[in-house]
């Protein structure tokens, strides 16, 4: 097993954003929303929204976070209610020897 981790800031509220820029593979990622953070995160697929009246995927409020099984970080997508707010990640990945 080998374990990475790094974090992303979403640039624009309101706008989906791949947590990943490029293939990774994983088996599992726990996503934290910034203790700083001022507004809600959301967490999910392509469609994800943070905004609360059209709200998809998972919400995070500052400092909660979500345990996901997936295969490759490039399939998650986060959105913020509030440009600059972000997450981090720790995710584990199998590593032949």
């Amino acid at each position: 097993m080998a374990i990475i981790d790094g974090r992303k800031t979403v640039t624009a509220a309101a706008t989906a954003e791949r947590l990943v820029s490029s293939s990774t593979p994983v088996m599992k990622v726990v996503i934290t929303a910034e203790t700083d953070n001022t507004g809600v995160m959301a967490v999910g697929a392509s469609t994800v929204v943070a905004t609360v009246l059209t709200r998809r995927g998972t919400p995070l409020l500052a400092g909660e976070s979500l345990a996901i099984e997936v295969a490759d970080l490039y399939d998650i997508y986060v959105d913020a209610t509030v440009s600059g707010d972000g997450v981090t990640y720790l995710a584990t990945k199998y590593v032949a020897r």
